[in-house]
């Protein structure tokens, strides 16, 4: 007998819910709220114990990496330090919101990561590209910064053209960031749920001498997967995060 659809696939992947808001759109405020939170203890407990440990010693690391390995290198320590704040922000909020995706059902019954949508990852790299065109023109000035994006010297009668040209390479460099982080993501959490519904599969059809050592090993693969889903949900945190301090480092370096 045929196996209904709705009886393998919970009722809970339907992410619809009232008043309008999606699941990526709460997902997104549970992340931010985690974030306030976490960092809100954090700064509590620097300020009233001195030894770190635990959590407050591995956010240190994480924060002391990004500044030294990230940012500094790129825009150095002066300039960089302006933009700490910001890429600190967009690091941790990127990371956390890959690893939400891979919480268990209290957490998020949608089986879903916020970055695995469009919609999202647009958002964040249209707030880079704001940050990269604010910070060029407040280096260069509002004026100069886009007449420098042509190359001193150029021809007038290729003026135009190259202004064009490079104006269409401001806009693919969020563009890439979206897509980047989009794609990644989602392919990895494609290949979770392909695996559960193989589990499922197994579990309803396999006789139990067949089903048993196929779950098990499904399982495995699932586990083993899962933790590479977590090297990758950082992996695409720094890979982002790198790219927008490089940009940035471009619109403000001096042969802008």
């Amino acid at each position: 007998m045929r196996l209904a659809s709705e009886d393998i696939v919970p009722h809970l992947l339907d992410y619809r819910l009232p008043f309008g808001v999606t699941a990526h759109q709460l997902l997104l405020a549970e992340v931010a709220v985690f974030m306030i939170a976490l960092f809100w203890w954090a700064s509590r407990r620097i300020s009233t114990q001195p030894a770190k440990t635990g959590v407050l010693a591995l956010l240190e690391v994480a924060m002391v990496w990004v500044r030294d390995e990230v940012v500094y290198p790129w825009l150095g320590p002066e300039r960089g330090r302006r933009y700490l704040g910001f890429f600190w922000t967009l690091f941790f909020f990127i990371l956390f919101a890959n690893v939400w995706g891979l919480l268990p059902f209290p957490l998020n019954p949608w089986d879903r990561a916020p970055t695995g949508n469009l919609a999202v990852t647009g958002a964040l790299a249209a707030i880079v590209f704001v940050v990269i065109q604010v910070s060029g023109m407040r280096e260069h000035g509002w004026g100069r910064y886009w007449i420098d994006l042509v190359p001193p010297g150029t021809p007038w009668f290729l003026w135009p053209l190259l202004f064009v040209i490079e104006l269409i390479g401001l806009v693919t460099k969020p563009f890439a960031l979206t897509v980047r982080l989009f794609a990644n993501m989602t392919g990895g959490h494609a290949i979770l749920l392909v695996l559960f519904g193989f589990l499922l599969g197994v579990q309803h059809y396999a006789s139990p001498v067949i089903g048993v050592p196929s779950t098990l090993a499904s399982f495995a693969f699932i586990l083993f997967i899962t933790v590479f889903e977590v090297l990758i949900a950082l992996i695409q945190a720094y890979i982002f995060t790198i790219l927008s301090v490089i940009f940035v480092s471009l619109a403000v370096a001096e042969e802008h």
